[in-house]
């Protein structure tokens, strides 16, 4: 699935043609409509041509509702309803988003908005031109569509295109954001230290830098939205725990879906397909739960020929349940690289892959019950001290040994056919596997009944006097890995 070609939807001359708008007009039928509707919550007020205005005017519950047409950016500081009745849409500038939210309590729904991209130098300018502004304000401020500084926010059905950031929001607990769509920004929502939020049904598409990013947040929720096209990744979640990331699609990125040191979190029934990574968890992204997920066809040619990779768990990444996902028609269905630890694969679909399995520079983690079925290498297992089996092990359709005894379990070893080990599943299943079942308390049992393995060498401290001091050191890198690290194998 290729980006979609944007039109911005509202350029055309007509649609700047403005309904005939009223100021602050309360009738009795409306004071009707809103006791019937909206209970004793508050009036609605029908804004004129200055949305400010109405909101100044607006108690704490009232709606301010806005009729079609160009308005200029406004700040909600109260808590109110700010609704478009159609064909609302509104302008941002230079360091001037075009809706501030400084209040709790605030629901925004049904504007177009027109942003404007990172322009370092025009910030510059507009900060020496306006020395009032730069007083006492944060110059390290993106230009954002929408910012967000409150609680119990609700963005719904609104619409961005071309921003900095689309909407930005800092510790703005049980913020909403549904149904709505951010197209062209650098990056489409960018949401800190925010607890219990939501995203929901929401497009996010053709962005430089990140579709979402979500950065130390816990309890946040991202469902059945679509990310696509973004330049870097479609949804960064990093430093956050406790998150939930259901039912989405994730297509086109260079990375699909990134969590990076976070914890705890829950990642389900996604779609990944045609980014370079379709799901990575990296840098020590730990206790994590990634289940019946799709990751298909997750192999492109813009930076290396071929490349892709559904499922990767890297950089130290433990602990972690990789369970009955599809890993298909990708570089490698599944790779864990680099000192990942106590992680348990279990009961996934991998197939017509180039390597089923990659499993470099790692320990303990149990691999079992799994389907390899098709690919080039079912296997790959370099450098590593891995346990391929349980009670039983996993089912590879290029196995060739025999079950004299009739007890589904192949009589000799099904050898790793990749790696500088000797590697082997010692019960390899003669028929696919089908019954896998998550019960996270069991496979952590599993894996801390099998995975003994002692450390590597370079977890091993060395120990020497320096002097009267006994100093303790890692042969561990200190540079983080290169592109080059990560090649296609050769796999004939």
């Amino acid at each position: 699935m290729q980006p979609m070609n944007t039109i911005w939807p509202w350029s055309s001359p007509a649609c700047a043609i403005s309904g005939i708008r009223f100021g602050r007009i309360i009738l009795l039928g409306i004071i009707a409509f809103a006791f019937v509707f909206y209970g004793a919550q508050g009036t609605v007020i029908q804004a004129g041509q200055d949305i400010q205005a109405a909101i100044e005017k607006a108690s704490p519950g009232d709606t301010v509702l806005v009729g079609p047409g160009d308005y200029s950016s406004f700040e909600v500081d109260r808590p109110v309803t700010v609704q478009s009745q159609g064909g609302s849409s509104l302008q941002a500038a230079i360091q001037r988003p075009a809706i501030k939210i400084s209040s709790d309590g605030v629901n925004i729904s049904g504007f177009r908005i027109e942003g404007v991209g990172k322009d370092t130098t025009a910030k510059f300018n507009y900060y020496m031109e306006n020395r009032d502004a730069a007083a006492g304000a944060r110059l390290d401020l993106p230009n954002a569509a929408i910012i967000v500084d409150g609680n119990d926010i609700i963005l719904q059905n609104i619409t961005v295109f071309g921003a900095q950031i689309g909407v930005m929001a800092e510790n703005a607990d049980n913020l909403r954001i549904l149904d709505s769509t951010l197209d062209s920004c650098d990056s489409g929502a960018y949401i800190a230290k925010s607890r219990m939020s939501l995203v929901q049904g929401s497009t996010f598409s053709n962005c430089r830098k990140y579709g979402l990013d979500a950065e130390r947040c816990s309890g946040l929720k991202v469902y059945k939205n679509s990310i696509a096209g973004s330049a870097n990744t479609g949804f960064l979640l990093k430093e956050s725990k406790k998150c939930e990331v259901q039912d989405n699609v994730f297509s086109t990125n260079t990375f699909g879906l990134a969590l990076w040191n976070s914890t705890s979190n829950q990642v389900s029934r996604n779609r990944a397909d045609h980014n370079y990574y379709g799901i990575l968890i990296t840098d020590w992204s730990n206790n994590n739960t990634i289940e019946d997920n799709i990751a298909e066809q997750n192999t492109r040619s813009e930076i290396i020929k071929g490349f892709g990779i559904g499922i990767s768990l890297q950089e130290n990444s433990s602990h972690n349940l990789i369970v009955r996902n599809t890993a298909r028609k990708n570089l490698n269905g599944i790779d864990i690289a680099k000192g990942c630890k106590f992680n348990a694969v279990y009961g996934n679909k991998v197939f017509d892959n180039s390597n089923g399995i990659r499993v470099d520079k790692n320990r303990n983690n149990l691999i079992f019950a799994n389907n390899f079925e098709r690919n080039t290498a079912s296997a790959y297992d370099n450098s590593s001290r891995n346990i391929w089996n349980t009670t039983i092990g996993n089912y590879y359709s290029d196995y060739r040994g025999n079950d004299e005894n009739g007890d589904g379990i192949g009589d000799k070893p099904y050898i790793i056919p990749k790696g500088d080990h000797d590697e082997a599943d010692a019960r390899p299943l003669m028929e696919a596997y089908g019954h896998a079942n998550l019960d996270a308390a069991a496979l952590r049992g599993e894996v801390e009944k099998y995975a003994r393995f002692g450390p590597a060498d370079d977890e091993i401290p060395s120990i020497h006097m320096e002097g009267r001091t006994i100093a303790i050191s890692y042969h561990r890198p200190s540079s983080p890995p290169k592109w080059p690290d990560s090649k296609p194998l050769d796999v004939s």
